[in-house]
This record gives structure tokens, sequence and C-alpha cells, in this order.
């Protein structure tokens, strides 16, 4: 709480430095803004945030359609193109702090690896391999169709790691499939690279 109360006053400390420019030296001026400016970031990161939490709890009793993309979906990626990585990252805790039903996170994630944005790439498959160690199968399911989606090399360790952790059969046989998907993509590079 204290330091609530003490980045409230040196806001308004720095709010009237501000006003009063005239009185103070421009470094003043400069960490007002500088502060204002940080402010301002985590109040659009917030509303993000809480934007992408209700749009998962809205759905959370969603009867999704295999292979059809939902009214859920949409929205998703409209957020991901208009706010980027920060999307990813609200996604992200939502996932991983298990703040929404499996079936919602595994649609999600399944998803994430079909979305065309070059700015999120990096953090959707970085996202994506983390949800491998995941404590809930749907999680981990939708992970691995998502990175089989995204089509990258960069999985296999990860992969590797998940099959040899994953103890449901069935899981484990689709991870295997993705695994051999991407060593395959690989080997094919590696002999287009060696003519």
């Amino acid at each position: 709480m204290s330091s609530i109360v003490d980045s409230n006053a040196r806001e308004n400390v720095l709010e009237h430095k501000l006003e009063d420019s005239g009185n103070y030296e421009p470094s003043d001026i400069e960490t007002a803004s500088a502060w204002k400016r940080d402010k301002s970031l985590k109040t659009d990161f917030l509303n993000i945030d809480h934007e992408l939490e209700a749009l998962f709890q809205a759905y959370a009793n969603g009867d999704f359609e295999d292979g059809m993309e939902s009214e859920f979906i949409s929205e998703l990626i409209s957020s991901i193109r208009i706010h980027g990585t920060k999307a990813i990252e609200a996604i992200r805790r939502i996932v991983l702090e298990q703040n929404v039903k499996p079936l919602v996170a595994f649609e999600a994630l399944r998803w994430l690896g079909r979305v065309v944005h070059p700015e999120s790439y990096r953090s959707r498959l970085f996202f994506l391999e983390t949800c491998l160690d995941s404590p809930f199968r749907l999680v981990r399911d939708g992970a691995a169709l998502g990175l089989a989606s995204m089509k990258d090399t960069h999985a296999i360790p990860y992969l590797r790691e998940a099959i040899a952790q994953e103890k449901i059969q069935d899981l484990r046989k689709d991870l295997e499939a993705v695994l051999l998907r991407l060593e395959n993509l690989s080997n094919a590079t590696i002999s287009v690279d060696d003519k």
C-alpha cells in the first residue's frame, strides 16, 4: 500500500513541476514525461489484460467446432493484430495462471500458431513451447497443434522433452507426430542447403 501512496505522491509532485516548468530543470520535466508515459503503458497493458480475460470468460462455456474459426477466435486474432506482443503476454498470463477453462485455452492455443502476425511470432512460439509443460492435457494438446501450424524447428527440443514426460499415450503419439513432422521439415531444409 505504501508503494502506491509513494508513487501517487511522486506523480502529483511531478505533475506540479510540469505545470510550472519555468521553475524546474528540464530533467524534472523529462522525468515527469517519462513517468506519465510509463503509467500510460501500464494502463494500456491492464486494459488489454482485462479485455482478453473478459473474452476468455465470455466463451468459457463455448461449443467450439473443430477446424472452424469461432467468434472467440476472430476476436482473439483481432486483439493480437491490434496489440501485438502485449496481447500475447496477456493471453500467456491468463492461460498459465489457469484463469481459464482448459477447453478455451486449447482453442486459443491451437489457433495461435495460425495467426499471421510477424511482430508476435517469437512471443507466440515461446508461449506455445512453454505450454507443453502444462498440468492440463488440453493445454498441452492445444500447444502441440499450435506448434504444428507454426512449422518452426525451434520447437523440436521442447517437443522431445514433452514426449519424455507425457503419461497419456494418445497425447504422446500426437506429440510424436508433430515432432516427426518438424524433424522431416528440418531434414528437408538441411538437404536443400547441402545442394
